[in-house]
């Protein structure tokens, strides 16, 4: 396979790059076989080994990026060596997306901005709706100065329908921080099969649009909902799985650790005039004790440590007669599957996608179904 990006070797952003798509989705279909121990004789498991769905772009298909800035004027990506390697065109994310990494790039350069620890200029965050045609920027910078917010919005506002800018005390090189100003939306919207979202600047949200409507699809599948059901989703974030099942549900409970995500969650649903959702902000495993009703499906797409054994115990004990456990950590998922076992589960269905072609990375989906 020819090789697309200048940067491939150096840049640590696609490392499959030299092979080809469909041997990726095999070497995937192996990894989760083998973590799951699935042989050609494993039933109902089909087909041997899962193969992942794959992703119906390959390239261009992330809604959102990550750049640090770096010496002179540079914005881009680093290498194994923790320099910043100067991206002028990144494949992951569109030619829109790309003009704006550009005409940024040379704005810092016109304001002589220089990057931490020296200076101001710590990270840049670029999202883009796929669906829904708005893009925005967060600017991540140290408090060492003000940045000139206004004078990039009125630069960049013919490609942007917002600018944020935001500071981050932290040691921690992460694209966080608190919000100072914004010009325009300091918020995304998109959608997922037809329902829209709002996303707060610094949310999280499944950074490939188009095979996260895969992915939803695959969790309805394997829900098999008829409308009586009591749904839980935890970890529920900004509502994008949960909203998605409540047509077909008596009632979705989303609980989510992060309040403005779960109140956001809240007003996801409003905006879909989806009346039948509720969420709770706090952590699962004290809300979970809190709940009265039988629940008949829960839903888990935690973060990707995995789930807590306090946890893992109390839906042990409420017996939902499904889980579904959604995860871009396999590896944590399988343990924590395995401590589902201990309480009567057992594996139903397994369906892996390819969210991050030319990466190494699994999402994978699982359905657990409880021996009675």
């Amino acid at each position: 396979m020819t090789k697309l990006c200048q940067h491939f070797g150096a840049c640590g952003g696609c490392t499959l790059q030299n092979v080809d798509y469909p041997l990726q989705l095999q070497q995937k279909a192996q990894t989760i076989a083998s973590l799951f121990n699935l042989s050609p004789s494993s039933t109902p498991l089909s087909p041997y080994p899962p193969i992942p769905l794959p992703s119906p772009e390959t390239f261009f298909y992330r809604n959102r990026m990550d750049f640090a800035f770096g010496p002179n004027y540079s914005i881009g990506l680093k290498d194994k060596k923790n320099n910043i390697i100067n991206i002028e065109k990144c494949l992951l994310m569109s030619d829109k997306c790309n003009a704006v990494l550009n005409r940024l790039r040379y704005f810092i350069q016109y304001k002589k901005l220089k990057n931490y620890k020296d200076g101001l200029l710590r990270h840049v965050v670029i999202r883009e709706g796929k669906n829904i045609d708005n893009c925005i920027i967060n600017l991540l910078t140290s408090d060492k100065g003000v940045f000139p917010l206004e004078e990039l919005w009125e630069k960049t506002k013919d490609l942007v329908n917002g600018v944020i800018w935001s500071v981050n005390l932290s040691a921690a090189d992460r694209s966080y921080g608190d919000i100072k100003q914004f010009f325009g939306q300091d918020y995304l919207m998109e959608s997922l099969n037809g329902l829209k979202f709002k996303i707060p600047a610094q949310s999280f949200f499944q950074t490939n649009t188009k095979q996260a409507e895969v992915l939803i699809q695959v969790v309805q599948e394997f829900a098999g909902l008829s409308g009586q059901e009591t749904v839980l989703d935890l970890y529920s974030g900004t509502g994008s799985i949960g909203l998605s099942l409540a047509h077909k549900a008596k009632e979705v409970i989303g609980i989510e650790e992060n309040q403005p995500a779960a109140q956001l969650s809240l007003e996801n649903a409003k905006l879909n005039n989806i009346a039948n959702y509720s969420a709770l902000a706090g952590k699962v495993e004290d809300l979970l004790d809190k709940m009265n009703e039988k629940d008949d499906l829960i839903v888990l797409d935690p973060p990707r440590p995995g789930v807590s054994k306090k946890v893992i115990t109390k839906i042990g004990r409420a017996r939902p007669a499904k889980v579904i456990y959604v995860s871009c950590n396999p590896e944590s998922q399988k343990h924590d599957i395995d401590k589902l076992r201990e309480w009567g589960y057992g594996i139903e269905k397994i369906q892996p996608l390819d969210m991050f072609p030319y990466t190494p990375h699994i999402e994978n989906v699982v359905l657990l179904t409880v021996n009675i």
